[in-house]
């Protein structure tokens, strides 16, 4: 778990404010990770609905592809160009 511990200026011997501490904390919390571990652990989810949702995922980039190369294609047998 991210811990923060209060920064002093060297000079004014000032103690940072509360709330840049809870922004640096929220920071390394979202850099660490925890957050979307702890939603993707919110609800159990089933093995083969891991793979139906995975299946899913690549069929809709396999789809988005085929329509990019289809259209650079196009450009391309029409001579124009990006």
């Amino acid at each position: 778990m991210p811990s923060v511990k209060p920064r002093k200026h060297p000079k004014s011997k000032n103690v940072e404010p509360f709330d840049r501490m809870l922004r640096r904390f929220k920071k390394q919390v979202e850099r660490a990770g925890i957050i979307q571990e702890c939603r993707d652990r919110e609800y159990y989810v089933k093995p083969n609905q891991k793979r139906h949702k995975r299946n899913q995922d690549i069929a809709r980039r396999k789809k988005i592809q085929a329509k990019r190369d289809e259209q650079a294609a196009m450009r391309k047998r029409w001579g124009v160009l990006n």
